[in-house]
């Protein structure tokens, strides 16, 4: 079914007549005309009683006409740019408990549409934006291909932090805190040490931190406000830079750009991959 018959069929039956369809549609009148008939063809039914003044629905043309203007009106809301519409994040637990959720109540000072936020792996999170069921994910790690964009958002300095003082060249001594099998203390160590408490909260890690159970490897800007815990760099720690990862819009959505322009840029003079 062609959409020029549905077209020149909502026309015909709002304007009451071919030839004022034809003019609001900038085409002849024999071609609206011509298209409402090709229309009833394919639907093997009249659907409108044509006479010399007016156009009057059968019952099976008022079904279509209601069926389409229902449809209109559907993609109409569908495709208006609603301020409320929703915006689904995917983020690593340690990371929305460190960082995203201090952003919230920024975000909401001037911004009032609706999160959705997940917590997953990092390879749900890739799988998850290029399947699109995240506008937006958190990583670190860049995407940068057709269909993802990728920008810096944050800069984490890694150390090593205790409650008492460690001998940082001597880590097998000591019981290790980590966030789970990625973390880092496992990567930079060619040995595991026989005591390891694995727990999936950064929240709890630092607990678990100040009671002097253990160390662990945390971004310094965690720890900034536990005066009390002790800070050991090494050159066996890489910096982690944070990215942001969204589909790669011509013109990206209202409510995802202020999300966007509210998120830092570690690296003022670099462009983002948009």
């Amino acid at each position: 079914m062609d959409f020029r018959y549905l077209k020149a069929f909502v026309a015909s039956v709002e304007q009451g007549s071919f030839s004022k369809a034809a003019d609001e549609l900038n085409i002849a009148q024999s071609a609206v005309s011509r298209q409402v008939k090709l229309l009833e063809e394919s639907v093997d039914d009249e659907l409108l009683i044509r006479s010399t003044k007016h156009l009057t629905l059968t019952p099976k043309g008022k079904k279509l006409y209601d069926a389409l203007k229902h449809f209109e009106a559907e993609t109409t809301s569908l495709l208006k740019d609603d301020e409320r519409t929703n915006i689904r994040i995917g983020i690593p637990h340690g990371l929305l408990e460190s960082w995203f959720q201090g952003l919230l109540g920024e975000y909401y000072k001037t911004n009032d549409s609706n999160l959705t936020i997940t917590v997953g792996g990092l390879q749900e999170l890739r799988e998850g934006v290029e399947a699109g069921r995240f506008d937006l994910i958190f990583t670190p790690f860049e995407i940068d291909s057709e269909l993802i964009s990728s920008q810096a958002v944050l800069d984490e300095h890694l150390a090593i932090v205790s409650r008492d003082p460690i001998n940082p060249e001597a880590l097998l001594n000591y019981r290790w805190i980590c966030y789970g099998p990625e973390d880092l203390l496992l990567k930079i160590h060619r040995k595991t040490p026989k005591r390891i408490v694995q727990v999936n909260s950064i929240t709890a890690m630092i607990k678990l931190v100040k009671q002097g159970i253990g160390i662990a490897v945390l971004p310094d800007h965690m720890t900034l406000d536990h005066k009390e815990l002790r800070s050991y760099k090494k050159d066996t720690l890489p910096r982690q830079t944070i990215f942001a990862s969204h589909l790669r819009y011509r013109k990206a959505p209202e409510s995802l750009k202020a999300l966007l322009n509210l998120l830092p840029n570690p690296n003022p003079d670099s462009e983002s991959k948009d």
